[in-house]
């Protein structure tokens, strides 16, 4: 249920150390951080930012791909099969992560609306 994961030596707010963090993104996009020491995650509600950015991947793809099929035509060709049919699948746990990343957000900030409406 990840996009692209990448490893980072960060200073932890939980645990105050400098430990490796996992870094989850969807696109170009940061979504979640997540301590390895700790355990402590932070995680972002990039939904709209998120569809400003694949559109612009998706736009962007075919001049991508031409720019590929120029450099190295037959290894070009012959990646296309494989890389057309994951990529689907890398769109959707991109999807899958940043619904659940919006979705954890919104539960962790629903208690604070709520002592917000009774005061």
């Amino acid at each position: 249920m990840v996009g692209t994961i990448e490893h980072a030596t960060l200073v932890c707010q939980r645990c105050g150390l400098s430990t490796t963090h996992e870094l989850a993104y969807a696109g170009r996009l940061l979504v979640s951080s997540t301590c390895q020491e700790c355990g402590h995650t932070i995680e972002r509600d990039v939904r709209d930012q998120y569809v400003a950015d694949l559109r612009h991947r998706m736009a962007s793809k075919p001049r991508r791909m031409l720019r590929r099929f120029r450099r190295r035509p037959w290894s070009y060709a012959w990646s296309l099969p494989k890389a057309a049919a994951a990529k689907p699948l890398g769109v959707l746990r991109e999807l899958r992560l940043v619904a659940r990343a919006a979705s954890d957000v919104q539960r962790r900030e629903e208690p604070n609306r709520k002592d917000d409406e009774e005061s």
